[in-house]
């Protein structure tokens, strides 16, 4: 398996169901509770995004630099570092 189809599987594919859940109760008029109805939808999701994505990279870097687990040459696409 290669890193873009894990990655399509595991966050690109929940991403979406969220996504579309997401205009799903928006379309239908659904409001948030009185304490979080200040917040706009769109963004809280898109900071869960960027909190996953700042938190888990580095780890992630972490365990391919120590050998924790790696990733064969011929399915690595990019630049690699370190």
């Amino acid at each position: 398996m290669t890193y873009f189809t894990f990655l399509l599987l595991f966050i690109g594919i929940p991403l979406t169901i969220l996504l579309w859940l997401t205009w799903r109760d928006w379309r239908a008029g659904l409001q948030q509770p009185q304490r979080l109805a200040g917040y706009n939808p769109w963004w809280v999701l898109l900071a869960h995004v960027v909190v996953a994505v700042v938190y888990t990279t580095p780890w992630d870097n972490y365990l391919v630099a120590t050998r924790v687990w790696w990733y064969d040459p011929n399915l690595v696409t990019g630049i690699v570092l370190g």
